[in-house]
Formats: C-alpha cells, sequence, structure tokens
C-alpha cells in the first residue's frame, strides 16, 4: 500500500483514519482513533522515501523508544509505533488545540505578554530532550501546539537527531528540518546538539514577536544559504519597539557562533525569567519550569549601595545636628548666667556717697515712723554654682530662681531704682538645664519601620482550578499532603473574598491576582494547581459499564510575599472510575506532591536564615 493510496477511514495498524491535520516531508498526520483503548491520537505515517531507506527504519525503531521516553508536560508523547503492508507510523498524543503556525497566519506577530510564556515553556521541554541527548531539529510553528489553557506541547520528535548516533539522517539526501528556523550548524550538515535547537527557539520567539522569520529568501535553497553565510537581521531594526531585554535576549538565542549562544536550555529559562520580571509579566502556571535542576530559593535582596550610603548620610547629619543643639544649649545657659550675675555684681559693688550731716528737718523725719509700705532688708544672693564649679562625676543643678520678695535698694539708690532693677532681672531670660542635664538625643534618628516576624513554619494555602468537579477532591488531598508534612494549612474558606471569586466562577489563577485578594498575614506560601481531564473511554466487564477517566493536573508553590517559587513544581496523571476515583486521586496526588512539603520547609529556612525575623 502507498501513502497516497491511504483514504479517511482506513484502518492502519488498529487506528482508524479519521482526518488529515497535516502533510510535510517526513509524511502526512492523520487525527486517528485508537480501536483497543477507545482514544483519540495523532498517527504520523512516513512517506515512501524514508520507509525504502533500510538504514533510517533501523535507527527509526531503535530511537523512537528513546523519545518515547521523553515525559515532560510540554513534549506530545510517542505511544506507540509499527508497520503495515509497508508502511512505518507512530501514534502520538493528540492534542486539543491550535498550532502556533495558524495563530501567526491568523495574527502575524503575538504580544510580549504572550510570546515570552510560549519561549519559557519550550526551553522547560528542552531541557529535559537534552538530558536524554535529544535535539528535536525541526522547531517551528506548526510543530508547537497550544491548548485551551495556554499550555504548549511541542510535536513532532519523529526526525530527532541524536548527539551519540553512528549515521546521521541527512544520509538519506533529504533535507531535516525547515530552514527558516534551521541552525547555521544544521544548515551546513555539521554535527549537532541542544545548542541547534536553542537557536531554533530563538528564531521562533523572532517570528512571534516581529511576524517574520529571522532569514528569508526567494526559496529554501537561499534560505539555507542566506543562514550559512550571512548574519540575520538584528531584532531591534525589524521591531524597534521592543524593549531593550527582549533583543538582548533573541540575539544571543540566534547568535551565528554557536559558542556565543547560550550554552544550556536551563540558561535560557532563567534568561526568559529574568526577562519577563524586568517587564512585570506573570509566567506561566502550566507544566513544570526547571524541575532537573534544584530550584534553591531565592536569596534576600542585596542593600542597594546608594541607599547604604544614604542612610549613612542621614545618621550622621542628625548626629552633627543633636551635637549643635547641645553646644547652642550650652552656650545660652553660660550667658545667661553670666549676664545675671554681671548685674548682681554691679549692684553690690555699687559705692555711696559720702555721708553728710543731717539738717534739723532730716533729723526730724528720720525720727517719724514711714507712712509708706514696708521695705524688707534682704541678703544679696549667692552667685549660682556654674557647670565649671560642679562637683566631678555630678551633673550640675539648674539655679533656683530668686525669691519672690521685694529687694531693698542698695546703698544711695533710691527706691524707684530698686523697682527698676528688679523688673530687669524679672525681664531676664529663662535659664536652661546645664548641658549635661539635657537628654542626649539618640544615635539613630531615622525611623525604622520593623517587619512583621516570620513564623518558624509557612502557613500554606492551596487554590486549585480547572475541572469543578475534579477540584475539591485534589485540593482536600493536596492540604492532607501538606498537613502530614507538619505545615500548617489555611482553608480558601477562611479568605472571604477569594472564596468568593470561586463561588462566582471567576477564579483567579495567577499569584498577583491571588495576592490582592488574601490578607498579607492569612497565608505565607500557596499552592496553585490546575486539573483537567484529558480522556475517558468506556469499559465493559461482567455485563456492567463504567468509564476509564483520565485527568492530570500541575502543582506549584509560590511565595505569597515575593512570588518566587518556593519549591519545584509537580504534575501527575491518574485514571479511574467512579467507584475508585477518590482513592486514584489520592494516590496520584500523594506521588506528585508528597515531596512538596519538604520542599517548602527547606525553602522557609533558607528565608529565615536570610535575614527574615524568626516569629
Amino acid at each position: 500500500m502507498k501513502l497516497n493510496q491511504i483514504e479517511t477511514g482506513s484502518v492502519i495498524g488498529g487506528f482508524q483514519l479519521e482526518k488529515e491535520l497535516g502533510r510535510g516531508g517526513m509524511g502526512v498526520v492523520y487525527k486517528a482513533h485508537e480501536l483497543s483503548l477507545n482514544r483519540m491520537v495523532a498517527l504520523k505515517i512516513l512517506s515512501e522515501r524514508l520507509s525504502g531507506d533500510d538504514e533510517f527504519i533501523k535507527r527509526f525503531k531503535r530511537e523512537a523508544k528513546v523519545v518515547a521516553a521523553l515525559s515532560h508536560p510540554h513534549i506530545v508523547n510517542i505511544l506507540s509505533y509499527g508497520e503495515e503492508n509497508g508502511l512505518y507510523y507512530f501514534a502520538m498524543e493528540y492534542v486539543k488545540g491550535t498550532d502556533l503556525g495558524q495563530i501567526l497566519k491568523e495574527r502575524k506577530s503575538i504580544p510580549l505578554e504572550e510570546a515570552l510564556p510560549i519561549a519559557l515553556q519550550i526551553a522547560d521541554a528542552l531541557e529535559e530532550a537534552a538530558t536524554k541527548g535529544v535535539v528535536h531539529r525541526d522547531l517551528k510553528p506548526s510543530n508547537i501546539m497550544i491548548d485551551s489553557v495556554g499550555r504548549i506541547k511541542i510535536t513532532d520528535y519523529g526526525i530527532a537527531y541524536f548527539q551519540d548516533a553512528d549515521a546521521k539522517l541527512t544520509q538519506t539526501g533529504l533535507y531535516m528540518g525547515t530552514p527558516e528556523y534551521s541552525s547555521p550548524e544544521q544548515a551546513s550538515g555539521a554535527k549537532l546538539d541542544i545548542r541547534s535547537d536553542i537557536y531554533s527557539l530563538g528564531a521562533l520567539l523572532y517570528k512571534m514577536v516581529s511576524g517574520e522569520p529571522p532569514v528569508t529568501g526567494e526559496s529554501p535553497l537561499a534560505v539555507v544559504a542566506k543562514i550559512i553565510t550571512e548574519p540575520i537581521r538584528p531584532i531591534a531594526t525589524v521591531n524597534p519597539a521592543l524593549p531593550k531585554p527582549v533583543c538582548e535576549l533573541i540575539d544571543k538565542l540566534t547568535a551565528k557562533d554557536v559558542n556565543q549562544r547560550f550554552q544550556a536550555p536551563s540558561e535560557v529559562t532563567d534568561a526568559i525569567v529574568s526577562c519577563m520580571t524586568q517587564l512585570h509579566i506573570e509566567p506561566p502556571i502550566t507544566g513544570r519550569i526547571q524541575t532537573s535542576r534544584p530550584v534553591a530559593a531565592p536569596p534576600p535582596p542585596p542593600p542597594v549601595p546608594e541607599e547604604k550610603e544614604k542612610g549613612k548620610r542621614t545618621r550622621m547629619l542628625a548626629m552633627a545636628a543633636g551635637i549643635i543643639i547641645a553646644i547652642l544649649l550650652s552656650m545660652w545657659t553660660v550667658d545667661a548666667l553670666l549676664h545675671r550675675v554681671k548685674k548682681e555684681k554691679t549692684a553690690e559693688q555699687t559705692v555711696a556717697p559720702p555721708a553728710r550731716e543731717m539738717t534739723v528737718k532730716e533729723k526730724s523725719s528720720a525720727e517719724q515712723p514711714p507712712t509708706g509700705p514696708a521695705i524688707a532688708t534682704a541678703p544679696a544672693p549667692e552667685a549660682p554654682v556654674t557647670t565649671a564649679q560642679a562637683p566631678a562625676g555630678q551633673a550640675p543643678e539648674a539655679p533656683a530662681p530668686p525669691p519672690e520678695t521685694t529687694t531693698a535698694p542698695a546703698a544711695g539708690q533710691t527706691a524707684r531704682q530698686a523697682a527698676v532693677d528688679r523688673q530687669e532681672r524679672e525681664k531676664a531670660p529663662a535659664i536652661a538645664p546645664p548641658p549635661a542635664a539635657v537628654a542626649e538625643p539618640p544615635a539613630r534618628t531615622a525611623k525604622v519601620e520593623k517587619k512583621a516576624a516570620l513564623p518558624a513554619l509557612p502557613v500554606v494555602l492551596t487554590v486549585v482550578s480547572g475541572d469543578e468537579t475534579l477540584a475539591p477532591f485534589v485540593q482536600n488531598h493536596i492540604e492532607a499532603a501538606l498537613t502530614s508534612s507538619g505545615l500548617q494549612v489555611t482553608s480558601v474558606a477562611e479568605i472571604p473574598m477569594l472564596m468568593e471569586k470561586m463561588q462566582m466562577g471567576s477564579l483567579p489563577i495567577s499569584w498577583y491576582d491571588i495576592k490582592r485578594l488574601v490578607p498579607s498575614q492569612s497565608a505565607n506560601i500557596v499552592l496553585i494547581s490546575q486539573v483537567q481531564q484529558t480522556g475517558s473511554m468506556p469499559l465493559q466487564y461482567y455485563g456492567r459499564s463504567q468509564t476509564l477517566t483520565t485527568v492530570s493536573f500541575t502543582v506549584r508553590a509560590v511565595d505569597m510575599e515575593t512570588g518566587a517559587a518556593a519549591g519545584p513544581p509537580a504534575s501527575g496523571t491518574a485514571k479511574f472510575t467512579p467507584l475508585n476515583m477518590d482513592e486514584e486521586l489520592r494516590k496520584a496526588v500523594n506521588s506528585s506532591v508528597g515531596n512538596m512539603g519538604q520542599s517548602i520547609k527547606e525553602y522557609w529556612q533558607q528565608k529565615l536564615k536570610s535575614g527574615g525575623p524568626r516569629g
């Protein structure tokens, strides 16, 4: 049988063809119904040119097993492969959604808020492939499927290149790959590694944000020649509106020299996350990001040197101001004391005029009793103790105010002159206490806000979205797994605003949205989970009919304060019937989420050691 003789409705290897999904150099892809398991698959039938090459078929059988071992939420799984009537095929997971090529045909380009999360998920999938030494070598928009929740799936690992392979697919004489997205080393037929896919990812991102591939030509051969011989157009010249971090990211991804690119997908994911952080773009919550490497707790941000210097200058100015105030008070006090002492001494030292002999009239007047108010004679006040006269080690006391008595006029003074002197003394400024008695200003005058103490163990909140029937079961099992690990778990029902959103069907699924609804002290860590039904099939046994349902879920832990990952994400699948749904979901959740409690504890301990106060 030849490929051009196949029609819709034909059965090949137990797969009934329903409709054609795509056609390319490798062959034709059909949507097919696997009769034995009653499920939908994507069936790719290889072209006659490849099916007739014994070397290719030999390698295909060997390498299909390795590709089938790639297990990642963003890679379409290869389910099986086989041969019938001279046609070789392999069955892949069927993804409901739209390929990126179709989206770009309709919209030409997509905004950064969509393009960067797509690139991040692709880079994450490449990291899984890199651990197996697998190079996709045909990353292009039509091989990127996007489902209804924004999750991407890389398809068509059928022409994958293996770094340790002893033969190359190019020996068949067929160019493998799409020229516009091929790396320079792939176009020249050199040995490939994961850095070739990193270039293709850069070319994909280039296309998404500009609407054009990095290299264009009148024919595929012309494109290949340009890739080998000419540098690509800088993305900044094609789309000048792009932010500088995005331009730098794409330039490094698509560097012509393989050694000037990112050397591993992990570096790409870090760079994309950094770029998204600078642009305040929320990362996708689907799939798993950077699970092949341990996720270290993010260190606290180092103090900015400029802010430290500013705080230091503020403290120095405050101390100098305190010293100046104390000196001024001291000078004012001493000046007031000296002024008073000088005036009193002047009054005491006033010399009386020489006594003269009293006349008879004056003697008679003196012998008569006074008719006016009596004037009491008071001794001259003692000089107050100054700072220098105070005993060592003892703060001098402020001088007591003068007694509220009428002072007798000094010799040679009239009563009126004495009254005038008394009024001047009363007008003298109040004497401030000496410097030693003035409260010393604090060393630091800058106001320091005290952060709320962090608890020894974090409070965890779980938010599950997706299938409304399955979400409550998944949430209960996640909370049970966390509680068994010793963590304190808070319920969504304890947060009225969040509970209202869930009941109204507008559940937020991003950290930013959840943070706005949760009071600051209600939770320290939030677990954001999604659960979806991915398949079902009828079962017949003992005269009864049941439905076997397949679900998949993802879980990621996020620091409520910073939005940073509080541990590696997790994902899992479960298959069940109505009779054992709860038990199978519990097993799947425990298997996937069982270690998250310990990861969250380790993250929290690291955060406490990094400077967070312990409660």
